[in-house]
């Protein structure tokens, strides 16, 4: 599943099983997911909308690399995994 994980200064998606899987892994490997304001799951029709931008992109040298891809292009099983964000922390 994806979820969109709003905090006061950035948004960031993430893949899990579930919500308490997302909720338990985030306190495991963040200490803490107090700051999260709002969690939102997002379907797959939706995630395939909201496009990502590559920020390891430089234009010429891959012509495999894309600069900008789908969110739901970026997810894969259902393991813990922080796949984009407004601002990397």
């Amino acid at each position: 599943m994806i979820y969109r994980l709003k905090f006061d200064d950035r948004t960031e998606f993430a893949q899990a099983k579930n919500h308490l899987h997302l909720l338990q892994s985030y306190e495991s490997e963040f200490e803490g997911f107090q700051d999260i304001e709002k969690v939102e799951e997002i379907t797959d029709e939706e995630a395939k909308t909201i496009m990502l931008q590559n920020n390891e992109y430089v234009e010429g040298e891959d012509p495999i690399e894309k600069k900008e891809f789908s969110l739901y292009d970026t997810v894969v099983g259902d393991d813990f995994c922080i796949v984009g964000s407004t601002e990397w922390v």
